[in-house]
């Protein structure tokens, strides 16, 4: 694959500042290292600026020359390694800020469809709407879904929002969080599902948030799980699929035939 003009002079502006590093950083910092060896072993330690001055210009005589390369292609390799580990960050950075958007911007298309087989509303994560006060067991119903998309095709589940697509906001649930922000609100999510499902598929979850009509709303990516996902319920197990536009639960005999088929 050929590289652009650009990214040509990236790498070599990179290149060139690694070699200048190369003589005039690591060279000195390398005689530092040797006045420290030689002065443990001298009864009178020499001065460190003379050391340096007598041996800084040596790298202009010709006789040296082998080592001003040598320091040159040094700094040059660090500084090229540096430059592609830079453009790489930055492309991945890049292309990371373009999905959030391109997911951000299917929030409110979602809303507007409706439920389906892979899109489901919730009014909120553990904030109960009628009761007004704080319900721990809403985060139950939470992680049902989630299990319902986990074993079957993944799915978005969005809260904040009523069952006929109006946004209703976060703002109730971010209040009842000890950092009431949106980071706090995705960790509380990541809580709820390996409290309940199992830390290992935190990694199949994603969520972001959108303003819609002035209010937040998160979505939670949720993609296939590798293995058949149960909730923990008391002392029950409990297998929950997605079905439809809900979520059913499965007896032992359909959960077993399910997942035999699911995943082997």
């Amino acid at each position: 694959m050929s590289l652009s003009p650009f990214r040509l002079s990236f790498l070599a502006a990179y290149v060139l500042v690694g070699a200048a590093v190369g003589v005039l950083v690591i060279h000195p910092l390398n005689l530092v290292v040797i006045w420290w060896e030689l002065s443990r072993f001298q009864e009178v330690r020499p001065d460190l600026f003379d050391f340096l001055s007598a041996r800084l210009w040596l790298l202009v005589l010709p006789r040296h020359l082998d080592v001003t390369v040598g320091y040159t292609l040094l700094g040059a390799v660090i500084g090229l390694a540096f430059g592609v580990f830079s453009r790489n960050y930055m492309r991945t950075s890049q292309a990371y800020r373009s999905l959030r958007e391109e997911q951000t911007a299917m929030i409110p298309e979602l809303m507007e469809r409706g439920e389906t087989e892979r899109v489901e509303f919730k009014s909120s994560l553990r904030w109960d709407v009628r009761e007004e006060h704080v319900n721990r067991g809403l985060e139950k119903v939470i992680a049902k879904t989630i299990a319902g998309f986990f074993n079957a095709d993944g799915g978005h589940l969005l809260i904040g929002v009523d069952d006929d697509g109006r946004p209703l906001g976060l703002d109730h649930d971010l209040a009842t969080l000890k950092s009431p922000d949106l980071d706090a609100f995705e960790r509380t999510v990541n809580d709820i599902v390996s409290k309940n499902l199992g830390g290992d598929l935190c990694p199949y979850i994603h969520t972001v948030f959108a303003r819609v009509e002035e209010k937040d709303v998160a979505m939670i990516i949720i993609r296939p799980a590798p293995r058949a996902v149960y909730l923990e319920d008391g002392k029950a197990s409990v297998f929950y699929v997605r079905s439809g536009n809900s979520t059913r639960q499965l007896d032992v005999r359909e959960a077993l035939s399910y997942a035999r088929a699911r995943w082997t």
